[in-house]
């Protein structure tokens, strides 16, 4: 699915929304930004879905501040899934 595809006003989450969410979030955006890369084995440059889920788990399993980023992305990932399934049915029917 194209990264840039709304479904019903949202667009998909990214990894810039991740680290945007961290720049708001902590003191040292950059460091935990580098720590949660290198947890996950990501760039930060990867487009796909399973890597920004990734990312939320790791944000997630952080705790704090960040676990609430990781929260918050992870509750965005799943409410665009689950519209763009929705959009799909209806789309077929």
């Amino acid at each position: 699915m194209p990264i840039d595809r709304l479904v019903y006003g949202l667009r998909r989450p990214t990894l810039a929304d991740a680290r945007e969410s961290l720049r708001r979030g902590v003191a040292d955006p950059a460091a935990v930004w580098q720590e949660l890369l290198t947890e996950t084995g990501l760039t930060g440059e990867e487009t796909d879905a399973g890597s920004v889920a990734s990312m939320a788990r790791a944000m997630m399993n952080s705790g704090g501040i960040v676990g609430l980023c990781g929260n918050a992305l992870s509750i965005r990932i799943t409410a665009y899934t689950a519209l763009s399934a929705v959009g799909e049915l209806f789309a077929v029917a």
